[in-house]
């Protein structure tokens, strides 16, 4: 993503100015980006998630304003020339107008003439490849993952729910528990959000590489302008 994504902003001929990325989790896509722009600005609502991107920004040698705050109500003192909002963090609006909110905050963060960029796993991808299944994951002798996908038919939602178990330097184990409710959000829906939010055109996208949105499209690129 963090490769593929500058050209997608050169084609709208976007880079220069202002970057700002809601929900910027450890700042990978910041970084990555930073040459690209002359400021950047990360949003999260975790402030362990922040304090990581900090970290990370210090390692990379990266000047970059980090702000905690959520995709429903955050408003900052400026806007940007680009903003994005990647890695599922949309599928987060699990209530009833939590889209509209988000895409309201998208489009306040955005100047005039600007772009957003937005990326969702639509509910197709969710009912067929995600709800209910539950995935393992063990990619090191010492960290193991367990994925479980409850899912909810009547609200979309699927409350996952991540268990990690670490080997610790003792020979013990150490166990992480979290639940990450999210939920499907269909191209209509996110793009019919984004133009009442204010937006005058959005582009939809089954990837970077601007191929075309089909029926078994995982995941779903947005280019609001």
């Amino acid at each position: 993503m963090s490769k593929k994504l500058p050209d997608l902003i050169s084609h709208y001929r976007a880079a220069g100015g202002s970057l700002l990325d809601l929900g910027c989790g450890t700042g990978t896509l910041l970084i990555a980006l930073a040459g690209s722009f002359g400021r950047l600005t990360g949003v999260d609502q975790s402030p362990d998630m922040l304090r990581h991107a900090a970290e990370a920004a210090r390692r990379a040698g990266v000047d970059v304003d980090l702000v905690r705050g959520d995709l429903r109500d955050y408003r900052g003192d400026r806007r940007h020339s680009v903003v994005t909002c990647t890695y599922n963090t949309v599928n987060y609006m699990v209530d009833a107008g939590d889209l509209d909110l988000a895409a309201r905050t998208l489009r306040a963060a955005t100047e005039d003439g600007g772009l957003a960029v937005l990326d969702a796993h639509p509910v197709w991808f969710v009912e067929r490849a995600w709800a209910g299944q539950v995935f393992v994951e063990q990619n090191t002798e010492d960290i193991l993952e367990v994925w479980e996908n409850p899912y909810d038919a009547a609200t979309g939602r699927v409350d996952t729910t991540v268990t990690v178990v670490r080997r610790t330097p003792e020979g013990g184990w150490h166990r992480v528990h979290e639940t990450h409710p999210q939920r499907g959000h269909d191209p209509a829906a996110i793009t019919g959000a984004l133009l009442a939010a204010g937006f005058t055109s959005v582009d939809t996208y089954a990837g970077l590489d601007r191929e075309p949105v089909r029926e078994d499209t995982r995941r779903v690129w947005y280019v609001a302008r």
